[in-house]
């Protein structure tokens, strides 16, 4: 009873007559106590409220469609060396990498532990930016590819070809809607 702390809705503790060094300091972790799951401020831990949310889930569809892009492009027979195909895969294997560092660096919130002052939706919107002109480039590159081959027989060639363009030209989409989400949450309207 001697050492209680009143806590006020804000986390802050009222003032206590008893131990006056306690007075005004927030409480350490109001998140854990509730039971959410979720990290508070700087604990590193799972936090379910940014899966959850909008970039959350897109970054997770992005991890897919950027893994399906590439595994169809990937399972194609190898018949020489051609740029189309080695550009689109670095792009969606580069890609696909950095989503995941992205999303692990802000699902366990150890993005709170790299002590650098910044807005960490500038990075990832200039990251989804450039994935997404970089896809934009790839896949057409790559569904021309396909083209050329459409009228011959290739059968499952020219069709694996042109799923994996599609999935890239889905991937860049997806990009262009996560640029647009981290603008608007820069400028404060999301």
């Amino acid at each position: 009873m001697k050492n209680e702390r009143k806590v006020r809705p804000g986390g802050q503790t009222m003032a206590d007559p008893e131990n006056p060094d306690n007075a005004g300091k927030s409480d350490p972790a109001p998140a854990e106590k509730s039971g959410g799951g979720a990290a508070a401020g700087g604990a590193i831990g799972l936090t379910m409220s940014y899966i959850k949310s909008i970039p959350g889930i897109l970054k997770i569809v992005e991890f897919f469609t950027l893994m399906l892009a590439f595994a169809l492009a990937g399972s194609i027979p190898y018949l020489g060396t051609w740029g189309e195909m080695s550009f689109f895969l670095f792009v969606t294997i580069t890609s696909w990498l950095l989503v995941i560092a992205v999303f692990v660096l802000f699902a366990l919130n150890l993005i709170s532990k790299i002590n650098l002052n910044i807005d960490w939706n500038i990075p990832v919107l200039v990251f989804a930016a450039v994935v997404a002109l970089l896809l934009l480039i790839s896949s057409a590159l790559l569904a021309d590819y396909a083209r050329k081959f459409s009228g011959y027989w290739f059968g499952s060639f020219t069709d694996k070809l042109s799923a994996a363009a599609a999935f890239g030209f889905i991937s860049m989409f997806v990009f262009i809607g996560d640029a647009v989400v981290h603008f608007l949450i820069i400028k404060g309207k999301l």
